[in-house]
């Protein structure tokens, strides 16, 4: 199915592309989503007719990030959890627990689905990397310590 995109999609492309998508992707995720129109000729000429506007959203939702990226810059979280003497964890520390000490550190403007877990949950007490995607275009790197209640 060809989709004309009104946002930039990752992988995919910018805004204005015309792209080949399958069909259930672009049914379920970027019709519904307002992340794209179907390619009819219709909806290209409305595209046409508001591609300054979408242009102006995407160059506000990348100023919004790059502000917010100033927020976690040099940020250090610290996360409690249960251990073994070892150091491994009972459990691991998930994306959940990263976004709730984003939240109590004042970040509520990161989602679960931003958080990005290098290696797959935490599973031992230490210190290790996250990547935090703002915007496709932005992604921080915050520093997590595990530590052992």
């Amino acid at each position: 199915m060809k989709v004309v995109l009104v946002t930039k999609i990752k992988n995919l492309g910018n805004i204005g592309d015309i792209v080949d998508v399958k069909s259930g992707f672009a049914r379920n995720f970027l019709l519904p989503y307002h992340k794209a129109l179907p390619a009819t000729d219709d909806y290209i000429k409305d595209f046409e007719e508001k591609k300054e506007e979408y242009l102006k959203k995407a160059k506000d939702e990348l100023s919004l990030a790059e502000a917010n990226a100033l927020h976690l810059k040099d940020l250090k979280l610290t996360i409690s959890a249960n251990a073994q003497e070892s150091g491994a964890l009972f459990g691991s520390v998930g994306v959940t627990e990263v976004l709730e000490a984003l939240h109590a550190e004042g970040h509520d403007f990161v989602t679960k689905a931003s958080i990005i877990l290098l290696a797959g949950p935490i599973k031992e007490v230490g210190e290790f990397t996250v990547n935090v995607e703002l915007h496709p275009e932005i992604v921080k790197s915050i520093s997590i310590e595990v530590k052992a209640t």
